[in-house]
């Protein structure tokens, strides 16, 4: 992004410096080009300007100038101290002193002029990435300082002396500016020119006459930079003068180096083009040093009396008619006590409620979403890491996402959560805590949001999450049904290998139901479901909580199980269970001679496979719960193109 108002022109001729407040970190340039007091410093900004002049072949050097800058969020605040924007004349006034009648050997009578600026102060805001204004105060002293004839008449004595009059005339000088970003690379602006002027004292006479010129005018101004970072500015004041700038800017040794150089055309000076202010800027991050200077095309003007210096006056102090060629350098450091921050967070999205249970699944699916932008020139590794409250006990990282330079993204955060810690029995409402970190693993940003965790028997009505439930108890499924199997451990050991899956099946669906009923859950805006040996101490459950408790029992003893979810348009869905018996199809007979009543899916291995449907919420018998699932699945899944239609579905418990 390219530099932001820059009233180069005769008013506000810039001495310090051409190139562009967005080439670097600082602010480069003044309150003669930048009225809106911009700049790009992160923290604080100390800079301090040296000058040199050319005077009739006579060369002196002083302090310039000392500021200092302090960044707050997007204000910015910036105060100056200018010991070397001065000018002084001394004009013959045109009265001599005569100590004879006829012979003039007395002095002509001077009068000093002398004008300053002492200090200015600035204010800028930043809109948005586009928009920026801001206004600045300047502090102005005049002093006349006249030579006057003082007679003393006595009655032995008549002579003339002199005596010194000092007229002081101070005043306020404000400016306000305002920018705009058409592009990255294109800007225009709008800067005042003696907006607001505030005198100290009553005007004198000799004020009137000799006070500086301050015509009120503006300037628009146009700046371009191209990709290959060569800089175009046209500025015009409405005095009818303009200026126009050329430059390029290369890296070099970790910073930037900018040439370039100005022509301007005053209206007050000759010839056309009045002078060429060139200059080189090295800018790194940590400092900034720029050397400029101003060569005039014509010779400097000089003052022989009142009448002339009241004809032409003085429009600035530091580029007028009587301006002489001058260098400056200028130094630049910056000053942080806070950490540059790189990453922002524009804003999170949550896109998950948190059900407890479902613990591993927040693993691998987030939760929420951040977008962020890259606030700095080059890719940086962005480190995301939250804390929900009431759930972690310590940040969780997300995996890092690199971020291009001044690009946004999109952030994943996901969470872990530790089961054998979080029991909690009700919904609630906790806090999220986002942060943005980079390489010094520092945080960059935080934001926080709200987010419902929902108690641990919540479930989110997604049938495939039924796997959680399922595995949450499973020492206790495992311990259940060996002691049930304990029991028929005569009838086991004399059943055939190939029927064992089956009679183990039958045995412990017809344990479990003697003591079950079916009761459904109550009517609220989630979904529960029981855990395994709660089901079995409330001794009941509907259709999930039953599939939960039976699947738990088999597969905690290694025969595999698959719930089929019979989805409902309405939201109202159905799950039964599918078993593995593990028989081949044309062993089919050893169960039943009804097709219908079995399922063939193909195992890892591509082979056939026999599979039957149990109704958990048909607490009879298990031939009873068996046919009345076959029943379901052949109608719905089969007949009626379930399956195929995605009406029905099959989902494994891996």
């Amino acid at each position: 992004m390219i530099g932001y108002i820059n009233i180069n022109g005769q008013q506000s001729l810039d001495l310090l410096s051409n190139a562009q407040p967005g080439y670097s970190k600082f602010q480069l340039n003044s309150f003669e080009s930048n009225p809106a007091n911009y700049s790009l410093v992160k923290d604080w900004q100390l800079s301090a300007s040296f000058s040199g002049v050319n005077k009739k072949n006579l060369f002196s050097a002083n302090l310039f100038s000392v500021s200092i800058g302090k960044r707050i969020g997007v204000n910015f605040l910036y105060a100056r101290y200018t010991p070397g924007y001065l000018k002084e004349f001394v004009v013959n006034s045109g009265i001599k002193i005569l100590v004879r009648d006829t012979i003039p050997i007395g002095a002509e009578l001077k009068t000093k002029i002398r004008y300053e600026e002492k200090f200015g102060l600035g204010y800028s805001y930043s809109l948005n990435k586009n928009i920026f204004l801001g206004f600045s105060f300047r502090y102005f002293q005049q002093e006349f300082r006249e030579d006057q004839p003082n007679p003393f008449f006595s009655d032995t004595l008549n002579f003339i002396s002199t005596k010194t009059v000092i007229t002081n005339n101070n005043f306020w000088r404000g400016d306000f500016g305002i920018g705009y970003n058409f592009t990255d690379n294109f800007i225009g602006s709008l800067s005042s020119i003696n907006l607001f002027l505030l005198n100290e004292n009553k005007t004198s006479e000799i004020a009137k006459r000799f006070s500086l010129r301050n015509e009120k005018g503006a300037l628009i101004q146009l700046k371009y930079q191209t990709n290959e970072n060569l800089l175009f500015n046209f500025g015009y004041e409405t005095n009818n003068s303009f200026i126009g700038t050329f430059g390029f800017s290369r890296n070099l040794l970790n910073g930037k180096i900018f040439i370039g150089a100005s022509f301007f055309h005053d209206k007050y000076q000759n010839p056309f083009i009045a002078g060429i202010q060139p200059e080189i800027n090295f800018s790194t991050a940590l400092f900034n040093i720029s050397l400029t200077g101003v060569k005039y095309f014509s010779d400097r003007a000089s003052i022989k009396s009142l009448a002339e210096f009241k004809q032409s006056g003085i429009h600035n102090l530091m580029n007028n008619s009587f301006s002489y060629d001058r260098i400056l350098m200028n130094v630049s450091l910056a000053l942080s006590f806070s950490k540059e921050q790189f990453v922002k967070f524009l804003d999170v999205e949550i896109k998950e409620e948190i059900f407890p249970t479902l613990s591993d699944k927040y693993l691998y699916t987030p939760f929420a979403v951040a977008r962020v932008i890259n606030l700095s020139e080059k890719p940086i590794e962005v480190k995301p890491y939250s804390l929900i409250a009431n759930l972690n006990e310590e940040a969780v990282y997300s995996p890092s996402v690199v971020v291009a330079a001044k690009d946004t993204a999109l952030i994943p955060y996901f969470t872990i959560i530790d089961l054998e810690k979080y029991k909690s029995k009700r919904r609630e409402i906790s806090q999220a805590d986002f942060f943005l970190s980079t390489e010094s693993s520092q945080t960059e940003d935080f934001l926080q949001k709200p987010i419902l965790i929902n108690d641990i028997n919540n479930w989110d009505g997604n049938v495939a999450n039924l796997y959680y439930f399922v595995k949450r108890d499973f020492d206790f499924s495992s311990s259940y049904a060996k002691s049930i199997l304990q029991k028929y451990k005569n009838e086991l050991e004399e059943t055939p290998s190939e029927l064992k899956i089956f009679v183990q099946t039958k045995i412990l669906f017809n344990e479990f139901v003697k003591s079950m009923v079916y009761v459904a859950d109550p009517r609220a805006s989630v979904d529960r479901v029981q855990f395994p040996n709660e089901t079995l101490q409330l001794k009941g459950g509907d259709c999930d909580d039953l599939s939960v408790l039976l699947s738990s029992l088999l597969e905690s003893i290694g025969i595999q199980t698959a719930f089929v979810d019979y989805k409902n348009e309405s939201g109202v869905a159905h799950v039964n269970l599918l078993v593995n018996t593990q028989l081949k199809p044309e062993q089919s007979n050893f169960i039943t001679n009804n097709d219908k009543k079995i399922v063939i899916r193909k195992n890892a291995n591509r082979e056939d496979e026999i599979w039957m449907p149990i109704e958990t919420t048909l607490l009879t018998s298990f031939d009873s719960a068996w046919s009345a699932a076959s029943e379901k699945f052949e109608k719905e899944a089969i007949e009626e193109f379930g399956l195929s239609k995605n009406k029905v579905e099959i989902i494994d418990i891996n």
